[in-house]
């Protein structure tokens, strides 16, 4: 599957424990699900000039540190301040793009995310948001140099402040589609607690502005997981209301009101083995999927769907219900544990745990078991002190990616792809922009950020020197050392 940006380069632990693990990271959040209520506007905006601004790829620029103001009336800092509502509110936007500024815009936001969502006049943690362009009647023709829509993220779990910017490039130079990325200073309105919010990554949010560029055909829907730690793998079909609930429709539900492609993929990836191979060949685009699990191990991305926890991802199916699986949620990649610093105990007191074991015991790229920061709290609970033991602790992975391990010739084409993402690292530079994007940042970020963007530029050779191993027990190579065959 081809990409605007694939030019760059070629690019179950038992339910139990992960409901009880959701029970603790979700801290009683469960958002409204309901549609939500259509805003008022602050005041009519102009149409936005594109000659006002720089190219759209300015605002998706990691070399540089945009400006945004936001804001916020009284009336919806009330909603905005209370973290269990899910809706739409009035705002004012407007963006700076080096010496270039957008008009003031009316639009409209909401909180995001869920074990990172905080009220708007939380001090201690500043909050994610999602700001629409095209929100009524009035504006539903008003982009943002044809962006109707943008995520700004806190990035409250990712110290680092480039997980995610990376691992997004990392996925789009690989042919898989993913968002675009940013960064801007945010400042809101001055009669809200801490008006300078600092450093937000800007991110392309995944709407049909999104899916109309990266995609040829037509889309049938544009599904997200409920962040209720599930997959689709994880459900049987017929009359599954849990299956309706946990994934909902984002985009192309007035084309098709139903969910009978997600019932169709659900029945068919119960199978394994040949039949599944098959199955995946002509319902989805499978080698972007396997890419796609590739590049989640690489990067070390526990949230992902083919980590411990697949609670962060989406994916879109085309008028012949063929799905495409995309990231989202990256911020807890490269093998960071936030429950630690890299000297010891950040969180989780009375634990010093090295970098190193993050890396080796997270995220072996050729488990079908992994662990995530809540291993090391659910080992805590339990009284477990001695690092080998916690290993007990660690969850099953995605059910898609342990049938691939268990199929020759998808663990042939897995292995194949982790040795080109080890290459473009290599080729790239990769763990050398990492330090240097710390740089462009680095006025914004604490000496705790520094010391772990080191830790990531690490991890790429640490992570490059797991893949040579795995490929060397697993692989057979041909007279030329390529791939051949695994297992």
């Amino acid at each position: 599957m081809a990409t605007r940006d694939q030019k760059v380069m070629w690019a179950s632990t038992a339910l139990a424990i992960v409901l009880a693990i959701g029970a603790v990271f979700a801290d009683g959040f469960s958002p409204n699900q309901t549609p939500t209520p259509t805003p008022t506007p602050t005041k009519t905006s102009k149409p936005v000039d594109r000659a006002a601004l720089t190219d759209i790829k300015e605002i998706f620029n990691p070399s540089q540190v945009s400006n945004i103001q936001l804001d916020i009336p009284a009336k919806s800092q009330k909603v905005l301040d209370n973290r269990n509502r899910d809706e739409y509110v009035p705002a004012t936007f407007q963006i700076t793009v080096g010496t270039k500024k957008s008009p003031k815009m009316s639009v409209a936001i909401k909180l995001k995310g869920t074990t990172s969502r905080y009220g708007i006049n939380t001090t201690y943690q500043f909050s994610s948001y999602k700001v629409k362009f095209d929100f009524d009647k009035a504006h539903k023709k008003q982009t943002l140099l044809g962006l109707k829509s943008l995520t700004l993220n806190a990035m409250t779990q990712d110290s680092s402040k480039l997980h995610e910017t990376f691992a997004y490039e990392t996925y789009r130079a690989m042919g898989v589609p993913a968002s675009r990325t940013g960064y801007a200073h945010l400042r809101m309105s001055k009669n809200i607690p801490h008006p300078n919010r600092g450093l937000y990554l800007v991110l392309e949010s995944l709407d049909d502005v999104f899916l109309g560029e990266n995609f040829q055909d037509v889309t049938q829907h544009l599904y997200e997981n409920n962040h209720n730690f599930t997959e689709i793998a994880g459900y049987t079909v017929g009359k599954n209301v849990k299956l309706d609930s946990r994934f909902q429709v984002k985009e192309g539900w007035k084309a098709t009101p139903n969910r009978n492609d997600l019932r169709a993929f659900a029945k068919g990836i119960q199978s394994s083995g040949r039949k599944l191979w098959n199955f995946l060949e002509t319902n989805s685009d499978r080698e972007a999927l396997i890419m796609l699990f590739a590049v989640d191990n690489f990067t070390g991305g526990w949230d992902t769907y083919s980590g411990p926890l697949q609670n962060n991802f989406q994916f879109r199916s085309n008028q012949l219900g063929k799905m495409t699986f995309l990231p989202w949620g990256l911020d807890n990649t490269w093998g960071e544990n936030y429950f630690n610093d890299v000297k010891g105990s950040r969180w989780v007191k009375g634990y010093d745990v090295p970098a190193k074991f993050h890396d080796d015991f997270f995220f072996p790229v050729d488990s079908t078991t992994a662990a995530f920061p809540g291993s090391f709290q659910m080992a805590h609970s339990a009284g477990v002190k001695d690092i080998a033991k916690m290993t007990n602790y660690q969850l099953t992975r995605g059910a898609l990616f342990r049938k691939c391990l268990s199929f020759s010739p998808c663990a042939t084409l897995y292995f194949q792809d982790l040795a080109k993402v080890s290459q473009w690292a290599t080729e790239t530079n990769l763990a050398q922009r990492i330090i240097a994007q710390g740089s462009v940042i680095r006025k914004f970020t604490s000496t705790y950020a520094k010391a772990e963007q080191k830790r990531t530029a690490k991890w790429v050779g640490k992570r490059q020197a797991q893949i040579a191993k795995a490929i060397k027990n697993h692989c057979k190579l041909d007279a030329s050392k390529q791939i051949k065959t695994c297992k």
